[in-house]
């Protein structure tokens, strides 16, 4: 169901979205999160900030996702310019979702996140009910945070580290099948790293 493309520069995660579109609004309220903990450039969080520079809109994200999302308005906002956001929604009703490139763990990693989370329709309702009042602050001010602070400003703001290892927590118990490959994401976040953090401490 998901499909991963892969180049120098990203990697591209495609799915189908729900009629509800309930899909399309947890994978930009989680993006942050996945944003931050996977973050693997050559200095931090290289991936958002240049997607934020060549964005059509601020943080990088359509501004108009969770209250009177309307696919109509979507497209019409597209119509004139090349969508250059990390999460982009098709007129075939698929989801891309691009972030930096990784190693193969790591890909299969957020591939059984998205699975477990996303795809799955009752963890999709949990997570959805249990971000549903701040996932505003999430996307927008998360995004913000990140920008300004760096990850660990946000780690400190917004909780990223825990929500990761309670997302992580809930597969371990709900869909053991796919905690193997969700495990190495799970600890370099229990031990406060991220990917790039290995990278680094491999140079030293």
């Amino acid at each position: 169901m998901i499909e991963i493309n892969k180049n120098k520069n990203f990697i591209k995660y495609s799915f189908p979205n729900d009629k509800k579109n309930t899909r399309l609004k947890l994978l930009v309220t989680l993006s942050p999160i996945f944003i931050a903990c996977f973050d693997n450039g050559n200095y931090e969080l290289e991936f958002l900030k240049k997607t934020i520079e060549n964005s059509n809109f601020p943080y990088a994200i359509y501004p108009n996702y969770f209250e009177g999302f309307n696919k109509e308005k979507y497209f019409k906002a597209y119509k004139d310019v090349i969508p250059k956001e990390d999460i982009i929604l098709n007129s075939d009703d698929t989801i891309d979702f691009y972030i930096n490139p990784m190693d193969e763990i790591y890909v299969l990693a957020l591939k059984s996140l998205i699975e477990g989370l996303i795809i799955n329709n009752k963890a999709n309702i949990y997570w959805t009910n249990y971000f549903k009042n701040i996932r505003n602050d999430i996307v927008i001010n998360g995004r913000r945070s990140i920008i300004a602070n760096g990850i660990q400003g946000f780690y400190l703001n917004k909780y990223v580290l825990v929500w990761m290892i309670d997302l992580c927590h809930y597969i371990k118990i709900n869909t053991p099948s796919l905690y193997k490959d969700v495990n190495t994401i799970y600890e370099l976040s229990s031990n406060l790293k991220t990917i790039r953090d290995t990278k680094i401490s491999k140079i030293h």
